[in-house]
């Protein structure tokens, strides 16, 4: 299962979800037939899609069963997910997010940053890394503070500049 967004509202007054994308290119969700929503309780349930379209910086989704704005509401937060997909053969120092998540974080000496938890898109895309205590710290994905990242490993390396960490 892949991760493809967040529920983060709803959309009109008939049942539409809105979903803020975590995969890139973004509008891979238009191609999704059917998504699985997860719950607080890790449960996944399929729903059809009945309709989607982009809207700004969101996409918003009809889903099967989804037919007035408090189930939908109900619905803010969860997790949305897509069996499989297709993605296109990146160039160099190019990157899925998922393929970043829980990929591990050193210095450049070799000391032990944390985990990736999430990227924010911006425009510089933000990695949001966790350390063992749970605090965020924030790197900006470019190459001058990101020198290296090393899939085969789960590794990324990070310059740690001052004031950075």
């Amino acid at each position: 299962m892949f991760l493809i967004g967040k529920i983060v509202g709803t959309f009109g007054n008939k049942g539409e979800v809105k979903i803020t994308p975590l995969i890139s290119p973004s509008d891979y969700l238009l191609l999704a037939d059917s998504i699985f929503i997860e719950d607080e309780n890790c449960q996944k349930q399929e729903l059809r899609v009945l309709k989607s379209k982009k809207h700004k910086n969101i996409y918003v989704f009809l889903l099967e069963g989804i037919d007035t704005m408090d189930v939908a509401e109900s619905l803010s937060g969860f997790s949305a997910y897509i069996p499989s997909i297709e993605f296109k053969e990146l160039q160099k120092n190019e990157y899925y997010y998922h393929d970043l998540v829980g990929m591990e974080a050193y210095t450049e000496s070799g000391d032990l940053i944390g985990k990736v938890d999430h990227i924010l898109k911006s425009g510089n895309d933000i990695l949001v890394i966790k350390d063992e205590s749970g605090k965020e710290i924030m790197v900006p994905f470019a190459d001058e503070l990101v020198p290296e990242v090393n899939l085969k490993e789960k590794t990324i390396t990070v310059n740690a500049i001052e004031g950075l960490i």
